[in-house]
């Protein structure tokens, strides 16, 4: 009887399990072609409709960082701005961890877990919210903002054991911020911190922002800090900053040009030897390439039994690349030539791959580890459900077996609508308004696009420009 029931229960959850998509797989294969051809308004709706199908209780923080972003690109940004601070709130609220969600993660997958953000993420909400600001013209809100993105930048690199997660962009909008608001010791402190932490980054510090900050650390008094810069560009337009002040004024055009990757899995196969080692092969979805990964695992992390092997795929997340057009902007103001082409100021790309990198081995080990224990657990089920009915036994152990491959499924969460590229440009403007155009171009130069604005500019002012090309 007791089998009867166990083989029920088996059964049942084989069921419910193949009835379980990853939602994060769902979620662009849904999103991805309304965004293109309804456009930000559509998907929007989408998104609020679909919510709980979409993204469910576990991915709290994607919802409102994914419904801020839309808003952002759509021009809505004081919705914007709303949505960021409750994404803000639950990737606070879940610091303190659920030891509950932890525990049934271990033997199910990393999905089951609150989603807490990547630090990527984190330092993206701070960027787009100070541009709201800047867009509302709204220089103290984007102020506070600034000393929030601050605090956290400091936080992250507490919380993620002291690796690299400054952010030469973010540091740039807020030494930028402070320059609009007139604290000019602020601002030089601000833009020093952009170009050291732009030496560390994948991204070089673009030579616009070079000239930029080397003018505002002079003018500050603060020529030692210049000399311990490494600036990389030997030949930066020295010109711009002066043609800016005695213009009176600029125009910020921020571009973002591109979509992002997003998470695919990545499915490996292999043996684990007891109290040895792990062995894994797998077509790396992003390179085409196999690839084997050996871990070393002691006995006691899944049992003894020296010598023996187990059969184990695993799934883990690797960088999925998106089709999009848009690659670089050219920008004419009142129609004057030549364009000027905003540099890359950030790569999220890059940002993914390194996170990726960074959480690897912790992610491989704990994959496996749960994995590896769960499959022992099935076959001592097997074991225990075992009958003198043949068809029975095969109909278990295919059913148990199915249910724990169901299982696994790797965490592929992330930002669903973050640019590949973000694009900056200031121009030098006079006072009053000016028509400045657009024209987003692919990687071989090809206009793929075009957006016209008319920017106010007041005399010792910034007017930013958000051109949101992500296709």
């Amino acid at each position: 009887m007791q089998k009867s029931f166990s083989l029920f229960t088996l059964l049942f959850c084989v069921v419910f399990l193949c009835s379980c998509a990853n939602k994060s797989m769902t979620r662009y294969e849904e999103l991805s072609e309304p965004l293109e051809k309804e456009g930000f308004s559509a998907v929007i709706k989408k998104v609020q409709d679909k919510q709980d199908k979409l993204y469910g209780s576990n991915s709290v923080f994607l919802y409102h960082f994914d419904l801020a972003t839309l808003y952002h690109y759509n021009g809505e940004y004081k919705k914007s701005a709303d949505e960021f601070e409750k994404a803000k709130q639950v990737y606070e609220d879940l610091y303190t961890k659920s030891v509950t969600n932890e525990a049934v993660s271990l033997m199910t997958n990393d999905n089951v877990r609150p989603y807490r953000a990547r630090p990527f993420e984190v330092l993206a909400l701070y960027e787009m919210n100070i541009v709201n600001y800047l867009a509302m013209n709204d220089v103290d809100g984007a102020l506070v903002e600034c000393r929030a993105a601050d605090i956290a930048l400091q936080a992250l690199y507490q919380k993620d054991n002291q690796k690299t997660n400054d952010a030469g962009y973010l540091r740039y909008l807020i030494g930028l911020v402070y320059e609009m608001e007139g604290e000019n010791d602020d601002a030089a402190i601000a833009y020093y911190k952009a170009a050291k932490a732009y030496e560390e980054e994948p991204t070089v510090l673009p030579a616009e922002a070079q000239a930029f900050i080397e003018s505002r650390l002079q003018k500050a008094g603060r020529s030692d800090d210049v000399k311990a810069l490494k600036f990389p560009h030997p030949n930066a337009p020295a010109m711009l900053p002066v043609y800016a002040d005695n213009a009176n004024g600029e125009i910020i055009v921020i571009g973002y040009a591109g979509h992002s990757a997003i998470l695919g899995e990545w499915m490996l196969s292999g043996t684990y030897v007891r109290g040895g080692i792990l062995n894994l092969t797998g077509k790396n979805p992003q390179t085409g390439n196999v690839q084997s990964l050996t871990i070393p695992f002691p006995a006691t992390a899944v049992g003894s039994h020296g010598g023996t092997t187990i059969s184990v795929t695993i799934a883990i997340p690797e960088r999925k690349d998106v089709p999009y057009r848009t690659e670089n902007f050219e920008v004419r103001m009142d129609g004057k030539n030549p364009a000027v082409r905003p540099e890359i100021y950030l790569d999220n790309t890059k940002h993914l791959v390194k996170n990726l990198s960074e959480e690897r081995t912790a992610t491989l080990g704990r994959t496996a580890v749960r994995v590896l224990t769960r499959t022992i657990a099935a076959q001592q089920a097997k074991k225990q459900m075992e009958t003198n009915n043949v068809f029975l036994n095969l109909l278990t152990s295919v059913g148990t077996d199915v249910a724990a491959a169901q299982l696994e499924q790797a965490d592929l969460r992330v930002g669903l609508f973050l640019p590949q590229y973000v694009r900056v440009t200031r121009i030098p403007a006079t006072p009053g308004m000016h028509k400045v155009s657009v024209l987003p171009t692919n990687r071989n130069g090809s206009a793929v696009g075009h957006y016209e604005f008319t920017a106010k500019v007041k005399a010792g002012s910034k007017t930013v420009v958000i051109v949101p090309a992500i296709f």
